[in-house]
């Protein structure tokens, strides 16, 4: 169990987590059809054919039940996993002689974990899907838009891979400020709490600011895309109404993608070390 969240499950609850990505990945591949439908109801409307406008309608529709679907699934799986695997948490580590303010930080901890495969995953695999999908889109329309796109991925991958190495470094410190939390509460003393609460501040503001700088350096990049695109396809003749729409829509899905990369990086180091932690 605290290696990987996954070994302890039983082979119902992994079948559910499949299935709930599974879902989740279909509307992913929906909303990536969405511009190219959309631009494609836009040039037959111009041309008074409805023939788009009822592809975009149906895969809207197909779309909305997976999504009802999907939202009434995943949170009694996950909750469900949490509940069980909370109980083995509290045995587990009280077995191996922590104490309360541990054992109560760790549960927590739990929590994370599994919360992390209930939203940070579909997350990734929406951030992936919306990355490389808009990225091949962009490439059909315009090889140059494509390859002014894919530039954006250096400075991206050079940055969060600094980020990367950070929040491994900050979030072992802040996880190991909080097993000490119950201790200090228990305490009572007001110079011990100030002291501890000060420390936890510390480690989220240098969180929070190395993930600020990541970000900007991401938004300046995309920023210096999208003008570059922009100027490329505005002077190309052979775009029609709808496939101008579609080329805009994929560029700014992309740049979304990229600019959500720090935060889903913060996610994985704090996973990481949450799994270090259960193992001990």
């Amino acid at each position: 169990m605290t290696q990987s969240i996954f070994s302890a499950l039983s082979r119902a609850e992994r079948l559910a987590i499949a299935g709930t990505y599974s879902l989740t990945l279909f509307e992913n591949l929906c909303m990536l059809a969405y511009p190219a439908l959309t631009g494609m109801a836009v040039d037959g409307l111009l041309k008074r054919s409805y023939g788009g406008l009822s592809a975009l309608i149906a895969v809207w529709l197909v779309h909305l039940v997976a999504a009802f679907v999907r939202q009434r699934t995943d949170t009694r799986v996950f909750m469900g996993i949490y509940a069980r695997l909370a109980v083995n948490t509290v045995a587990e580590q009280n077995s191996r002689g922590h104490g309360t303010s541990i054992v109560s930080a760790r549960v927590e901890m739990m929590r994370d974990m599994v919360g992390f495969f209930e939203a940070d995953v579909p997350a990734m695999f929406s951030q992936v899907v919306t990355v490389i999908g808009s990225l091949v889109m962009l490439f059909t329309y315009d090889l140059e838009a494509g390859w002014i796109a894919m530039a954006v991925l250096l400075p991206m991958g050079l940055v969060n891979g600094w980020y990367w190495r950070r929040a491994r470094r900050l979030h072992r410190g802040l996880n190991d400020q909080i097993e000490r939390e119950i201790e200090d509460i228990q305490a009572a003393r007001r110079l011990r709490l100030r002291r501890h609460f000060g420390r936890v501040r510390r480690w989220q503001v240098q969180l929070s600011d190395s993930e600020s700088w990541t970000w900007t350096v991401t938004e300046l990049a995309t920023i210096v895309a999208l003008v570059f695109i922009l100027i490329d396809f505005t002077h190309s003749p052979a775009f029609s109404a709808g496939a101008i729409y579609a080329v805009l829509a994929y560029v700014f899905d992309y740049l979304e993608g990229l600019d959500n990369a720090p935060a889903l990086v913060n996610n994985v180091a704090r996973l990481q070390d949450i799994r270090g932690r259960l193992g001990r």
